[in-house]
């Protein structure tokens, strides 16, 4: 089996250069699967970066080579793992609980006391690493797309409280990230099958979301422009019409889009089996 380390270091690298991570993978395609499941856990937990100060660089560089040491010795070593006599679905679900228990356990202090902060707070990336860890292990598609609204809400919510503390260039830099996550969720709806129930009640969901969050934008422009800031008002009310457009796309996108059958209709609806006539002797 393939020595990891050099592979996963060149991914590293690709990410850290904002450099064409397909590119990288595309040259190890054997170990292609792998390499995506060391590096979503890498970004996930990665987000989850203790308070205070930083560690010092010379000790997280001797624990990175720390962990891509151990990584090659087990790949080299190959020993036994019970994941590999899962089918893959189900190794992928283990992973998945097995970053669910590293995210509660290890950081569910600093988690919980995350919730209120700020861009620019200590525990603001924690609280992206949370959010990052909530969609890593969520599978249902239309939940998924539901956390994906409820961050775009938070996203405003920060903006609200950045404009009101009077960092008002944060705060609009902060609304912009809220058009981002209404993109990302646009996106998480692409291409994704859901039966006639899931498609109503998103619908549903997303009209509440989309209906609160123009309203909370319309009245931020309002007061930045009462104040006398008409350049950042004039930016808030863009981002407005943008993230409307997008909120209207999806719905639209989700009305016309065929719907899945449940499950148990599906299966009433199966051609029954031709049973083979008997013969006589």
């Amino acid at each position: 089996m393939r020595d990891l380390t050099q592979p996963l270091e060149e991914c590293l690298q690709a990410m850290g250069e904002k450099h064409n991570l397909q590119d990288v993978l595309r040259r190890y395609p054997a170990e292609r699967d792998q390499l995506i499941e060391l590096l979503r856990l890498s970004v996930d937990l990665g987000g989850l970066a203790p308070s205070g100060p930083s560690a010092d660089p010379a000790f997280r560089l001797r624990a990175r080579n720390r962990m891509l040491a151990a990584a090659a010795q087990r790949r080299r070593a190959r020993r036994w793992n019970p994941l590999d006599a899962l089918p893959r679905s189900a190794a992928r679900l283990a992973f998945a609980g097995a970053l669910a228990v590293a995210v509660l356990v290890g950081g569910l202090t600093s988690a919980a006391a995350s919730g209120n902060s700020l861009p620019g707070d200590p525990l603001y990336p924690i609280k992206l690493g949370v959010e990052r860890a909530q969609l890593a292990i969520t599978f249902d598609p239309a939940a998924r797309a539901r956390l994906h609204a409820r961050f775009a809400d938070v996203r405003l919510s920060e903006a609200q409280r950045l404009v009101a503390a009077g960092r008002v260039q944060d705060g609009v830099r902060q609304v912009d990230q809220y058009d981002t996550a209404v993109a990302q969720l646009h996106h998480a709806l692409a291409g994704t099958t859901f039966d006639d129930a899931a498609i109503a009640e998103l619908r549903r969901f997303m009209n509440e979301h989309e209906a609160s969050a123009d309203a909370s934008l319309q009245s931020l422009a309002g007061s930045l422009a009462a104040g006398g800031d008409s350049q950042a008002a004039a930016a808030v009310a863009r981002t407005r019409s943008h993230a409307d457009e997008t909120w209207k796309g999806s719905q639209r996108d989700l009305q016309a889009r065929p719907s899945a059958p449940p499950a148990e209709h599906a299966q009433s609806h199966a051609p029954a089996v031709q049973q083979p006539k008997a013969t006589g002797d």
